[in-house]
């Protein structure tokens, strides 16, 4: 349950991510955001989702904590479709259309709503690990980390002040081990986005070029904004496009 362990008065909120390397399990203070407890859980083979998962929800320190929310986000495959245009029992066959590879039934399919983006966010969880989940706290939120860095890049894309006519245009690219997330902006509207999987600068620099070229991005006059870059990536991408932050 939400409510479950000792009494103090302090607010937390438990974040579990869910990607190809296993879990994590993080206790967030609610007033400040301030990690207090972090733990990582691999998966050794896709096999082992399951026991992996029941094994994290049973630590004992989960119980020392008052968690008045739960979030359970998955590193996965998404795609996206106007909000106008977003039907519930469409999800499924559109998935498919743009995932034609992938196993999914209509049990797994997931969305998110992005309402500053009047988008949502389609994407695949398996119906059996979310009820594992859901046997321990029955009102987690299901999000995908997709979605979540998608808003945060559409905050810092509105603190960007642009006029109407403004042709400028703004790509932002966050990287973590595996895998890295792109999305670009005009006056704040989304034009793409996407996540791509490469786990070193090379293949980075390769793919990031490859979706600033392909968008038919400008070298001198648009920017590329780096978030998780090492050193060696930034500098291989600042050979090429001028504005780099």
């Amino acid at each position: 349950m939400l409510a479950t362990g000792s009494n103090s008065q302090a607010g937390y909120r438990l974040s579990i991510r869910f990607g190809a390397d296993g879990f994590s399990f993080s206790v967030l203070g609610t007033l400040d955001g301030s990690v207090v407890q972090t733990d990582r859980f691999p998966v050794p083979e896709p096999s082992a989702v399951a026991d992996v998962l029941r094994q994290a929800l049973r630590k004992p320190y989960l119980m020392d904590y008052r968690f008045q929310s739960v979030e359970f986000a998955v590193e996965t495959q998404t795609t996206i479709v106007p909000l106008e245009h977003f039907n519930k029992s469409d999800m499924l066959a559109f998935y498919r259309l743009c995932f034609p590879g992938q196993q999914a039934s209509v049990a797994d399919m997931q969305y998110q709503i992005l309402s500053s983006l009047e988008a949502v966010m389609i994407f695949r969880l398996d119906s059996d690990i979310l009820r594992i989940v859901q046997e321990c706290y029955p009102d987690v939120k299901v999000c995908c980390t997709d979605a979540l860095q998608l808003e945060h890049f559409a905050a810092q894309q509105e603190k960007r002040l642009a006029p109407e006519d403004a042709e400028e245009r703004d790509a932002y690219a966050c990287f973590d081990e595996k895998r890295f997330f792109v999305a670009v902006f005009r006056r704040s509207k989304l034009q793409y986005a996407a996540s791509q999987e490469a786990s070193n600068d090379a293949d980075r620099a390769y793919l990031l070029l490859g979706i600033w070229k392909a968008l038919e991005l400008r070298a001198q006059q648009d920017a590329c904004h780096l978030e998780g870059a090492s050193k060696e990536l930034r500098k291989t991408v600042s050979e090429y496009i001028l504005n780099v932050n």
